[in-house]
């Protein structure tokens, strides 16, 4: 007997082209801002509120327990912490909160670079959404 999934386990059609509207919308506005100011920075907040309630809202699915990997959970989280550590560190040693700073950069200034033209903002702010959307879905 194969085991069939649920409804509720599976978005419907209709929920999951309203998200890809969404995120297509969201990194269209995204876009068109001017990097590093204010409009850029209250997008962002907004979409992680809205991540941080899609993640505390999420049905959690039961599935088999499996040995945990200490190991490597301990070493993902050291890097993921180092990382955090050094972003925060290089925004807040920041003169000036709304503008990159050679001296400290952040990784948005690293890779404005890349980033600054608009088919490129546009790739780089749906793939960020896309990575977002998938770690609060996972």
């Amino acid at each position: 007997m194969a085991a069939e999934s649920t409804p509720a386990a599976r978005p419907s059609s209709g929920r999951r082209a309203l998200t890809v509207v969404c995120v297509v919308s969201v990194a269209a506005v995204g876009a068109l801002t001017q990097p590093f100011g204010w409009p850029a920075t209250v997008l962002v907040l907004v979409v992680g509120a809205a991540a941080l309630v899609l993640a505390i809202r999420a049905p959690r699915s039961v599935e088999p327990k499996a040995p945990p990997l200490r190991r490597g959970t301990a070493a993902w989280s050291a890097l993921l912490l180092a990382a955090a550590g050094w972003e925060a560190y290089a925004y807040v040693r920041q003169p000036d909160w709304t503008k990159p700073s050679d001296q400290h950069p952040t990784l948005s200034t690293l890779l404005d670079p890349a980033l600054e033209q608009g088919p490129l903002r546009f790739a780089g702010w749906l793939i960020w959404l896309a990575v977002g959307l998938w770690l609060v879905t996972r």
